[in-house]
């Protein structure tokens, strides 16, 4: 493709502050517009993009404009229905930030919508382009830990958002911490060790926080076999505060060794027998995890538009965050809500249900 891309940021909000920097960086082979309704964001935005930035303050306007080749969805999460299925029908390629709807069915529209228009649909679920998860990936595939048995992922933060915030309402965020951000680790536990069986889940509602739940606990059997064990906890300094907790971290554990990653520290690998192909160890005693280089600086968000403006451009891009494959993703958190509800452990797959 010689000309320029022209993408539609549809959301002008926080998160853009993650996207922006995958535009930024690529303007040499693309360019954007953004619609934002809100003109207080507008002078964040330019100091984002660029002071030459076009804004405009409806997205219908983006959709209508013949020039525009695809739409990058940074709105509320009950919009990004509507939002995908308007640009599917405008023939424009979707890219849309996590969580991709609110629950499967809705998955399941927007699916529908870009296969009938013959757009692509894909999700911004960035830990999978992040260079140091990319490499626990890479240390899983290698099968050097043997038999995977168990895993371990947990997401910590404060979560305080101002009053009358969209966050604050389970009908506009699908419900609460675990369908906004234990879907990173759903996603990776998925991208990591395949597909999950069942879900019992548990959750904390702190009403002066937000409708939905702040902490959440799911136990899941994967299919493998493995076990896992994801939280969130939207009620902790974390990482925020001197001498806190860890922002993120995944561990799993195998017959034959282990490996975690943590948040500001990076990603390291144990085989137990110290016998590695892939990694040197210290011989002296029992040996101990060695740390694993990232690749390079790129942010996950970076690398996922990188990858996204290549697949536009007809080149050969390493897209693995599908919208069929994100939807088990949102399967995996409406499960454990069912499992809450219900009291019981619910198997996969579910039966897509209207939002209520």
């Amino acid at each position: 493709m010689s000309k320029k891309l022209k993408i539609g940021i549809l959301g002008g909000g926080g998160i853009l502050g993650a996207h922006a920097p995958g535009y930024t960086r690529l303007t040499d082979i693309c360019e954007v517009i953004v619609a934002e309704t809100d003109v207080s964001r507008h002078d964040s935005i330019r100091k984002l993009l660029g002071d030459e930035v076009e804004i405009v303050g409806d997205y219908t306007e983006v959709l209508a404009n013949k020039d525009v080749d695809a739409v990058d969805i940074i709105l509320p999460h009950h919009l990004h229905v509507t939002a995908a299925i308007a640009a599917a029908e405008a023939g424009k390629h979707v890219l849309t930030e996590k969580v991709m709807a609110r629950n499967v069915y809705e998955c399941d529209q927007m699916i529908e919508a870009c296969s009938k228009a013959g757009v692509s649909l894909t999700v911004c679920h960035d830990r999978r382009y992040n260079t140091d998860w990319q490499a626990l990936k890479h240390i899983v595939d290698s099968g050097e830990l043997g038999e995977i048995l168990f895993w371990k992922l947990e997401h910590n933060q404060n979560v305080v958002f101002p009053e009358k915030s969209w966050v604050r309402y389970k009908d506009k965020l699908g419900g609460g911490a675990i369908m906004s951000c234990l879907t990173h680790q759903i996603d990776s536990l998925r991208w990591y060790g395949g597909e999950i069986d069942s879900v019992t889940s548990m959750s904390k509602v702190e009403e002066s926080r937000m409708e939905g739940e702040s902490i959440g606990a799911i136990i899941a059997r994967m299919q493998s076999g493995a076990l896992a064990l994801l939280s969130i906890n939207w009620y902790t300094q974390s990482h925020q505060a001197p001498d806190g907790l860890w922002y993120e971290f995944n561990h799993v554990t195998g017959t034959k060794g282990e490996a975690y990653f943590m948040s500001g520290k990076g990603t390291y690998v144990k085989i137990h027998d110290s016998q590695s192909k892939l990694f040197e160890y210290d011989m002296k005693g029992e040996g101990g995890f060695v740390k694993v280089e990232p690749q390079d600086d790129l942010t996950g968000h970076q690398r996922c538009i990188d990858e996204w403006v290549k697949s536009l451009r007809g080149e050969a891009a390493n897209i693995v965050t599908s919208g069929t494959d994100s939807r088990k993703t949102v399967e995996v958190a409406e499960a454990a809500y069912r499992s809450e509800e219900s009291g019981m452990v619910v198997k996969l797959p579910i039966a897509p249900l209207p939002w209520r």
